[in-house]
């Protein structure tokens, strides 16, 4: 994927603020074509919202998330980690359940675009949330 050291706190943070940024410069363009009721280009933006979320922040969590990735070697240096790393998984399963909500609510007939907003609102507030979590645990919080 991004090919940077997972372990290395200022990367690993920079990296989580480059996927935070492209999201909300997605959901500010979906917010603008919602106030000007612009549907069809709407349902567009929202795929391609889809799409990155599932490629740069599930493919992120993906990378964590594998045998040598690094929430087991965390817990491996620090087994009292363990719990808290299930908390950062459990993040990632959220942003899994959203998407999958969004992408019923784009099969629909009749779609609910400020349903799709807000799940997309969530999705970034969790993914914030996890990510400051996770370099403050894992990462030592840049000390």
């Amino acid at each position: 994927m991004d090919n940077l050291p997972l372990d290395d706190y200022s990367a690993h943070g920079n990296l989580h603020d480059e996927i935070l940024g492209g999201a909300e410069e997605q959901l500010e363009s979906m917010k603008t074509l919602l106030n000007k009721l612009e549907h069809k280009e709407l349902a567009d933006e929202m795929e391609s919202f889809i799409e990155y979320v599932e490629e740069r922040v599930l493919g992120h969590f993906d990378e964590e998330e594998t045998s040598s990735g690094l929430y087991d070697r965390a817990v491996g240096r620090e087994p009292a980690l363990h719990d808290k790393v299930q908390g950062l998984k459990r993040d990632h399963e959220l942003i899994r359940m959203m998407v999958g909500r969004m992408k019923e609510e784009l099969s629909k007939d009749e779609v609910d675009f400020q349903k799709l907003i807000d799940h997309s609102v969530s999705i970034i507030l969790v993914d914030e949330l996890h990510s400051r979590d996770e370099e403050n645990l894992l990462l030592g919080g840049g000390e």
